[in-house]
């Protein structure tokens, strides 16, 4: 095989002789004077804060006892808290019975069964096919089972 890759090669001719590079006069190097500037330096003032002194909230006495589970666990020495569940206001409750498991982001959720809902979004969810006002009847029956 035959190598013809240089058979169009041509001599350049923009290549420099050596002599006029050697004649090329060399830039000029110019010194720039250098300034100092004298700066004080400043302190801000520091004053000395009062110490802060902050008591812990004394932690309660700790004791075995039974949890609302039936578990035996630990608890306050003084026995589990009273809930809050003895006050709470069903007034303004309604019983409702649903067929399916639906969650509505402004009303709330309900699931399958009955439900107790607020007036106000009793009043949405009747809108709804597979929601109807539960009958007294019916809960007495839930609530002896």
């Amino acid at each position: 095989m035959e190598n013809n890759f240089n058979e169009n090669v041509t001599e350049d001719s923009t290549v420099l002789p050596v002599e006029e590079i050697a004649e090329t006069p060399a830039p000029e190097i110019v010194e720039i004077p250098v300034v100092e500037i004298a700066v004080e330096p400043r302190t801000l003032p520091v004053e000395d804060p009062a110490p802060v002194v902050v008591e812990a909230p004394k932690a309660p006495e700790q004791a075995l006892g039974f949890l609302r589970s039936g578990a035996i666990g630990s608890m306050a020495a003084d026995g589990p808290k009273p809930s809050d569940a003895i006050n709470v206001d069903n007034s303004d409750k309604v019983a409702v019975h649903s067929t399916k498991n639906v969650s509505w982001p402004e009303v709330g959720r309900v699931y399958r069964g009955f439900n107790i809902v607020t007036k106000a979004a009793a009043d949405k969810w009747l809108s709804r096919d597979h929601i109807r006002m539960a009958t007294p009847d019916e809960l007495k029956a839930v609530l002896e089972k």
